[in-house]
């Protein structure tokens, strides 16, 4: 089944994942993206959230990403570092104006879908350093803040001809009373999206969706025993059996003391058992790195040794 579906692009916020959690507890689908993506990439969706960033717009850091979701015809709204983004690229100033950081007041000016049901002034949540001075000649002032330091201007901005609006602000976080509200109201009324996902049904169609890529094939999973390798044994285990899944545990001589052992007895204890595998590389591994200081060396070293075994 498709489902209607929120990209989320990643510009190393802190809060991209929890972007992604909100939209996905409210029945619909959302993917981490990064700004690096093609543009094509983006065309499924029927949204775009560009999250926050530690970089600063007003110096320019982080420009490079895919500048063509500008052009694709769907709604798009950006957060902090997101909201100075569309801000400037739509003829916008933003400005280094001093760290903001706590709680302020949103003035939300006149009526607007994106604060559907929200009243007139709502706590946010601040965190920057950059500022929206002006906008392009698109754009309106859907709100500003007061703070003890008095008003900060353009904190939320719209433009409906273009679909493009951004929060100076942090919807996502439980600080912003009614972020929630904002983010449903530009999945739902801007974006029109239908609630059709959950976990549940997620795990369903990915069980099908395995069973159809591999037919009467079997699997064979290099498993870690970490979360993704665990994971990933289990959901095609329930979609395949245990007896067309094969395992491979590697100890390459930088785990903890026993850990393998417990890797082993927690996959055979999963059902994995018939069909696990076990190879103690650590003499290949630790050869690899002797004399090796940089971490990507270290990383390249590891993966070729892992390809050789």
């Amino acid at each position: 089944m498709q489902h209607d579906t929120i990209a989320v692009i990643d510009f190393g916020g802190q809060y991209a994942h929890l972007i992604a959690t909100k939209i996905r507890r409210l029945g619909v689908l959302a993917e981490i993206r990064q700004p690096e993506d093609p543009v094509e990439a983006f065309q499924p969706y029927k949204g775009i959230i560009i999250s926050g960033s530690p970089a600063l717009s007003s110096h320019g850091e982080d420009q490079d990403y895919t500048k063509g979701i500008y052009e694709l015809d769907l709604p798009i709204v950006g957060f902090c570092f997101g909201h100075q983004e569309i801000a400037k690229y739509y003829g916008g100033e933003v400005i280094h104006g001093g760290r903001e950081w706590g709680r302020a007041d949103l003035q939300i000016q006149g009526q607007h879908p994106i604060f559907s049901g929200l009243g007139p002034s709502e706590r946010v949540w601040m965190s920057h350093y950059d500022s929206v001075a002006s906008v392009g000649p698109d754009f309106q002032e859907l709100g500003f803040t007061l703070t003890a330091g008095g008003e900060h201007r353009f904190a939320a901005i719209g433009s409906d001809t273009l679909k493009r609006y951004g929060f100076q602000f942090h919807p996502e976080v439980d600080d912003t009373v009614h972020g929630t509200e904002m983010i449903s109201n530009f999945v739902f009324k801007i974006c029109g999206c239908e609630a059709s996902w959950s976990m549940e049904r997620y795990l369903e169609e990915q069980v099908q969706r395995i069973r159809n890529q591999v037919g009467d094939e079997s699997v064979f999973l290099l498993a870690s025993g970490g979360v993704d390798s665990t994971v990933a044994a289990v959901v095609i285990g329930k979609a395949l059996g245990p007896d067309r899944l094969h395992l491979l545990h590697i100890d390459n001589g930088l785990m903890r003391k026993d850990e393998s052992s417990r890797v082993l007895e927690r996959f055979s204890r999963m059902g994995f058992g018939e069909h696990l595998h076990f190879v103690d590389a650590s003499e290949t591994f630790l050869e690899a790195l002797q004399g090796l200081v940089e971490p990507e060396e270290k990383r390249r070293a590891i993966g070729l040794s892992l390809i050789h075994i």
